[in-house]
């Protein structure tokens, strides 16, 4: 009895032998299948990803374009602005200077700037004048 409980576990265990190997060999089948669909779908994934990102892009970039543009054209309309208001403020304030002075009895630069060229043309004229009394006093 012994001997063919033996001879009755040898073909169980084989049997198993036989089984584990089978389970082994469709875990490995089943491993490459799912190693297949993920490589076929995962190619359809990436490119649907990366048809969203264009898109996405695409939409972001029209929109940064027009605020970028919206920006400028603000920017440009306070910078007239401003520089039109900087200069009326000067000329106001040039204005008053001007009349502060002249109320003082100082001369505006455009009078010195006359008296100067007077000058520069009596010295001219007296060094014209010198030259021909020296001329005149060597005869």
């Amino acid at each position: 009895m012994q001997n063919e409980k033996k001879g009755g576990e040898k073909p169980r265990m084989l049997s198993s032998a036989a089984d584990f190997r089978k389970y082994t060999e469709q875990i490995w089948k089943a491993g490459l299948g799912a190693f297949s669909r993920a490589e076929e779908e995962g190619g359809k994934l990436f490119d649907n990803l990366v048809k969203l990102g264009e898109e996405l892009e695409s939409k972001t970039r029209d929109i940064a374009d027009n605020t970028v543009e919206t920006v400028v054209e603000a920017h440009d309309k306070v910078v007239e602005r401003a520089t039109d208001t900087r200069e009326k403020v000067e000329r106001a304030f040039d204005d008053k200077i001007a009349s502060a002075l002249g109320r003082l009895g100082i001369p505006s630069q455009r009078e010195l700037d006359t008296v100067n060229q007077r000058l520069d043309t009596l010295t001219q004229v007296l060094q014209e004048l010198t030259e021909q009394m020296r001329q005149n006093n060597k005869k």
